[in-house]
């Protein structure tokens, strides 16, 4: 009865919903480069009548900062969720430098932060055409795809990153063969979803989340027995699971 449960359990889990979450790629700890209350003290010592705007202020002192400065100081507030401020700190280096090393890409994870992930793809192909071997946004790129509901495009960028990523780098390809099997299973590929569950297994073998998945995926074959096990290695323990971008 008990294995009955557990397949049913599997059925319930056949709508999987997607989730695009600052976390999943987080920026770098860039450390405090600018102080924000720093801004407000000048304010206040500025004669009334001649006051600027907050913005203002903000925007004077980002043009007078040097372009390592402005970029740590983006990738802060990206940190901080102060994405405004991160925004605008960026559009002041693309003034500056629009070659400088990784903007397009970080500007790509700050888009998809707030939502806009079609600017956050324009950001990322950006990326990639300024470093055609930077396994990180061909997988955010796909990432950003996934997020629309764009598997089809989502797969090229996942194998591509997939070629791209050192053998020694499990933890990431765990990750992009989760995603690549997702986006597979997305499309109607089951084969090809069981495919990439077992790699990224084969590089996080307790993973629970992949268990899960794989376990749905052998649902959708009618492998209950396989899919049963899958579930079983799922729910052990009833731990909740870690999530896998």
């Amino acid at each position: 009865m008990k294995s009955y449960i557990v397949i049913f359990l599997g059925f319930l889990l056949l709508a999987p919903v997607l989730s695009c979450n600052k976390h999943d790629t987080t920026y770098p700890n860039a450390g405090i480069i600018y102080n924000s209350t720093g801004i407000n003290d000048e304010i206040h010592k500025t004669a009334p009548g001649s006051q600027k705007t907050d913005t203002q202020q903000i925007t004077d002192k980002l043009k007078s900062m040097n372009n390592d400065d402005l970029f740590q100081f983006a990738l802060t507030c990206g940190n901080q969720g102060n994405y405004s401020e991160a925004m605008t700190a960026f559009h002041t280096l693309l003034e500056k430098e629009k070659n400088y090393p990784g903007l397009y890409y970080y500007q790509g994870l700050l888009y998809r932060d707030m939502g806009l992930l079609d600017e956050a793809i324009c950001a990322f192909q950006t990326a990639i055409n300024q470093n055609p071997n930077s396994a990180e946004a061909y997988y955010n790129l796909g990432y950003a795809y996934r997020c629309k509901g764009l598997h089809s495009e989502a797969i090229p960028e996942y194998r591509k990153s997939l070629e791209l990523l050192p053998e020694n780098k499990t933890k990431q390809k765990a990750s992009v063969h989760y995603n690549l099997g997702f986006s597979y299973f997305s499309n109607g590929l089951i084969d090809d979803a069981i495919s990439e569950f077992n790699k990224a297994l084969a590089c996080k073998p307790k993973d629970r989340e992949i268990h899960q998945k794989l376990g749905i995926a052998y649902t959708a074959k009618g492998w209950t027995d396989k899919a049963k096990d899958e579930f079983s290695l799922y729910h052990t323990d009833d731990k909740p699971a870690k999530k896998i971008p």
